[in-house]
């Protein structure tokens, strides 16, 4: 008889360690076709040139580049690595805005499903037969020291690419993903490992504060026996919030504050030409991110003043007109829905009063200006004459074309900006947030936001 076709499971990590499993029919015939199927199956993830290297258990499980595809295993480890000279991570391109994004800086929220990690070759192979025991007998499987070490080290490294300070929502499902691709390491009682993962961040974020890692230094050195005069270990804790991610990240490799304030002062150049490059403008944005979060966490400045020096954040791009109606519908809808209402926050002018018009104690507002002088008679307008944005008294931005644009850029400037919600409509913008916007911060929402949400995708 013919024998089977072989089946070719492969464990493939990056160098942040998301895990993906990958299943082949065959074996590639060569490591560049095995290259390109990764590409297919993976896309977008691996948008730049790579190479591979696997698990060599000649070596003792040590990392060793794939040039033979005939030392590809029916079931491999495989580990993608970043070719040094890689256009892309060195972007140099008028039309590439965004710039090469450190490895260490995270770029999503805390996902549903925590990946769980490859770990070193002994406990991995110790963890397969665990599992075969668990599910032939149900015993556990008993570790050693240096072996949990290894789990919970790996584990807090990759939680740490989501968040610097997770939730205690946010380490359960960790522990959860762990023990349910491992079931050998269920342990008696529902806090085990979550307890161990917490301690575990704990240190972790320790060891990278010592190393001088902006988001968690800046919560160090805090009041201890060593240290009586500082604040209390609880106070004013500098964290992310809103699901916001790079909440304080460090400096692009090779740049420091002396150097991205040169960029900074090359953007405020820049924006005040008659033409201004808004390519360039975008990259050097992007270059700067850092500068801006480390000035807005460390030295909340007036809005105002951070606006004249980042006039940058005041541009907008244009939407579509044909659907700006059924967007400023819903969007000023929602609040009535929600049964909240802020007069001070919707506000509305006739355009030739606008410079006079009284901000005073008006911390956030949307503002629009009509044309007709019917201000005072409909505060709901379609086509207003333009809109403009109100922060802490200031019309930060003027001239926005339509009231969604000028919705959208009020949520970026809370976010850029960290600012609050509105308290008077923090449903709405809670659900503007979570559900428009798809920035979910892993807190369930409230009953009648679920609701509404529910109701809205059983429309569609």
């Amino acid at each position: 008889m013919m024998a089977a076709s072989q089946k070719f499971l492969l464990r493939v990590y990056s160098t942040t360690d998301v895990v993906v499993k990958v299943s082949l029919t065959k074996r590639p015939e060569s490591v560049e076709e095995l290259i390109t199927i990764l590409r297919e199956k993976l896309n977008p993830r691996l948008d730049f040139e790579f190479t591979l290297q696997y698990e060599d258990p000649d070596f003792d499980g040590q990392l060793t580049c794939l040039h033979d595809i005939q030392e590809l295993l029916e079931k491999s480890t495989l580990k993608i690595v970043r070719s040094e000279s890689d256009a892309s991570s060195c972007a140099s391109s008028d039309t590439d805005i965004l710039p090469h994004v450190p490895l260490a800086q995270r770029l999503k929220c805390w996902p549903d499903t925590f990946p769980v990690p490859t770990f070193s070759y002994e406990v991995e192979h110790v963890l397969e037969k665990g599992n075969k025991a668990y599910e032939m007998s149900g015993k556990q499987l008993k570790l050693t020291r240096a072996q949990k070490h290894n789990i919970l080290e790996t584990m807090a490294s990759v939680m740490h690419t989501f968040k610097a300070y997770p939730s205690d929502r946010d380490v359960c499902l960790a522990a959860k993903a762990l023990v349910t691709t491992h079931p050998c390491l269920n342990e008696p009682g529902s806090y085990g490992w979550k307890t161990s993962l917490k301690f575990k961040m704990g240190n972790y974020r320790t060891k990278l504060a010592r190393a001088g890692c902006a988001e968690v230094s800046v919560n160090a050195g805090r009041r201890s026996i060593n240290n009586p005069e500082g604040e209390y270990p609880h106070s004013n804790i500098k964290r992310a919030r809103k699901a916001e991610v790079n909440y304080l990240p460090n400096f692009p490799r090779g740049e420091d504050k002396a150097s991205l304030e040169e960029l900074r002062v090359q953007i405020k150049n820049e924006v005040e030409k008659t033409e201004p490059n808004k390519v360039m403008i975008e990259k050097l944005m992007q270059t700067t991110f850092a500068l801006r979060r480390h000035e807005i966490v460390q030295e909340n400045p007036m809005v105002k003043d951070f606006l004249e020096k980042w006039p940058a954040l005041r541009f907008h791009s244009q939407e579509a007109p044909d659907v700006d109606v059924k967007r400023t519908a819903v969007l000023r809808a929602l609040p009535v829905y929600l049964r909240e209402e802020d007069p001070e926050f919707f506000k509305t002018c006739d355009a030739g009063t606008l410079d006079e018009t009284n901000l005073t104690d008006t911390p956030v507002a949307l503002l629009t200006v009509v044309a007709d002088g019917s201000a005072e008679t409909s505060p709901f307008h379609f086509s207003p004459s333009s809109m403009a944005v109100v922060v802490e008294g200031d019309l930060v931005i003027r001239d926005i074309a339509r009231f969604a644009d000028a919705y959208a850029l009020l949520f970026g400037l809370i976010y850029a900006l960290h600012l609050d919600h509105p308290r008077k409509l923090v449903h709405t913008f809670t659900f503007v947030q979570k559900v428009f916007m798809g920035l979910d911060d892993g807190k369930p929402l409230k009953p009648s936001l679920h609701a509404l949400r529910n109701d809205l995708l059983q429309s569609e």
